[in-house]
């Protein structure tokens, strides 16, 4: 039994970077979040500008089909969720915030390549203070007279 925690302990060492496949991971994400935002730009154009047709069941009588949308807010909810709503679907508060998101998403990838290099930096330095040799300790040497 001692050996084999002694042969474990030895020879099984964790690997450096524990999570070295999450990087990988941003990549297939951050390409799957760009093919969803393409494959929404058509269906959004489709929405937001063209008319629909004048017999087509829930949108007939309108001028776009998001006007479906509001009209249901307005009459199936209380007022004070249509105010909300209404507040909320303001382009003076959706284009700040998305502007923020983007400031917020930019500042936190910054500060997350300044820890990156900061713990490089401190790998480095615990890297060559391993391999120095052993200096003499200055501190408690006495000086003979």
């Amino acid at each position: 039994m001692y050996f084999q925690c002694w042969a474990v302990m030895s020879s099984n060492v964790p690997h450096e970077r524990v999570f070295k496949a999450s990087k990988s991971n941003n990549f297939y994400m951050g390409l799957l979040l760009l093919i969803l935002f393409l494959s929404l730009l058509p269906v959004a154009y489709t929405i937001m500008s063209l008319p629909p047709s004048f017999d087509c069941g829930p949108f007939s009588g309108k001028k776009r089909m998001y006007e479906v949308i509001q009209e249901t807010i307005e009459l199936d909810f209380p007022l004070f969720i249509a105010k909300i709503f209404s507040y909320v679907a303001n382009p003076g508060l959706i284009i700040p915030a998305i502007l923020l998101m983007v400031l917020a998403i930019y500042y936190l990838n910054a500060v997350s390549e300044a820890y990156q290099r900061a713990n490089a930096e401190l790998k480095k330095k615990m890297q060559m203070v391993s391999t120095c040799p052993a200096k003499p300790c200055l501190k408690y040497r006495v000086l003979q007279v």
